[in-house]
């Protein structure tokens, strides 16, 4: 759906149509625009939209995925229905640091921080055109329970769903280490990247590093058969694109 007045109500917990420029009539009333509120309030968080602010201002490195604004869309949980509500022509930042979607609204050029409770899945669109999803990944939980609500990229999905590979973009916040004005130490807080790459194959996921001895190691049963085409195509194994044709081949024997 387009981000019209429907889809304002949903992430603007508090701002009223007249302020934003939108007729009432159009908007959703009564127990839908309730249940359109409760779906963004999930978790008892009474802050999940909220003006953009400068949280890390004076703070080394990026909390977000880019630092560009990226077209994309995100599906969210339609209340307590079972249904979900897509809202497309966005402009949007994933503040992974935080776990926040950050979004601009086109029609009032608002930017509003959104949490990811209610979060389905998110797509980004990368300046070279190419769409990247993220969601969560339901074996994650089992495989870390700290990964259980984090959300992945999805670099490759097998359409039988025999294979996966997805990588989970985070981010470390190093804190300033010194003391007195003579100390060597670190002067500022820094955001650090930690990438990790894991693939789901047969209900299981296995994390994986971006080489060959990792990748056979993920599947002992096919090993031979990769390590032989991983040969056969000359793959070094240090890239997205190898560890994604490697699986490839997997997921086709």
């Amino acid at each position: 759906m387009k981000f019209n007045a429907k889809s304002l109500c949903v992430f603007t917990l508090g701002l009223t149509y007249s302020a934003l420029g939108f007729s009432q009539t159009n908007a959703p009333q009564g127990m839908a625009a309730q249940m359109n509120l409760n779906t963004l309030a999930a978790g008892g968080n009474a802050a999940n939209v909220r003006i953009f602010d400068n949280r890390y201002e004076g703070v080394k490195g990026s909390p977000y995925f880019m630092e560009a604004w990226l077209p994309g869309e995100i599906e969210i949980k339609a209340g307590n229905t079972g249904k979900t509500e897509l809202f497309k022509d966005l402009k949007l930042k994933y503040d992974v640091f935080s776990n926040l979607l950050v979004a601009v609204i086109p029609q009032t050029k608002d930017t509003l921080q959104i949490s990811t409770l209610p979060v389905i899945s998110f797509r980004m669109e990368a300046p070279a055109g190419d769409k990247l999803e993220f969601r969560r990944i339901k074996e994650a939980r089992e495989l870390d329970p700290a990964l259980a609500d984090a959300f992945f990229a999805v670099l490759y999905d097998s359409q039988n769903g025999k294979a996966t590979v997805v990588k989970r973009i985070a981010k470390k916040k190093i804190e300033a280490n010194f003391k007195g004005p003579y100390s060597a130490g670190q002067t500022y807080d820094e955001i650090v990247d930690e990438t990790s790459y894991y693939v789901v194959a047969n209900g299981k996921m296995k994390k994986v590093k971006l080489n060959k001895k990792s990748l056979l190691e993920a599947f002992p049963e096919k090993a031979d058969q990769i390590k032989s085409f991983i040969s056969s195509q000359k793959l070094a194994m240090s890239s997205e694109a190898d560890l994604v044709k490697a699986v490839t081949y997997y997921q086709s024997i």
